[in-house]
């Protein structure tokens, strides 16, 4: 089952994985053989945190390859945002508090709380999907029940 990834956060991973592979991982091997030249290696901090980087690059590369391999790209400005959609900017307004919340529906890999961005498999993703504009809807969670209206639903500009 390939995960859901919006064509902006696809590209973010794949250029990371470029730059490792390319730039970073080069530069640390270079690093290794010249730190494996001042002998004894069970002592030698630079050889040691060169083959922990060179391990830490490796196993980023191995995440970043699976990422790439098992996502179905979206290219979120060819799907309407009419309703809630994956790549819509939404925006709720609690009921009870009468305070809102914007949060972006995006895939799995790229959720960052920090920037409102949710997956759409998170149970609030879940539930926003397929909402339209001035619906209302509960959600519960932890034993606690929300009450929202969606109040606005826009394509969220990826950049």
């Amino acid at each position: 089952m390939k995960e859901l990834i919006t064509e902006y956060g696809y590209q973010k991973f794949v250029k990371e994985f470029k730059n490792l592979a390319e730039v970073e991982k080069p530069y640390w091997v270079k690093e290794k053989e010249i730190a494996a030249q001042f002998g004894d290696r069970s002592e030698n901090a630079e050889y040691i945190s060169a083959k922990e980087m060179l391990r830490n690059i490796d196993k980023r590369l191995r995440f970043l390859e699976k990422i790439i391999n098992n996502s179905n790209v979206i290219d979120t400005t060819k799907i309407p945002h009419n309703k809630v959609n994956f790549g819509s900017k939404v925006s709720i307004l609690d009921l009870n508090t009468n305070s809102q919340k914007k949060y972006i529906i995006v895939g799995t890999f790229e959720t960052n709380p920090n920037e409102n961005k949710i997956s759409n498999k998170s149970p609030l993703g879940m539930v926003l999907l397929g909402k339209e504009l001035n619906e209302e809807f509960e959600f519960s969670i932890n034993n606690q029940s929300f009450e929202y209206e969606i109040i606005d639903i826009q394509m969220h500009r990826f950049y």
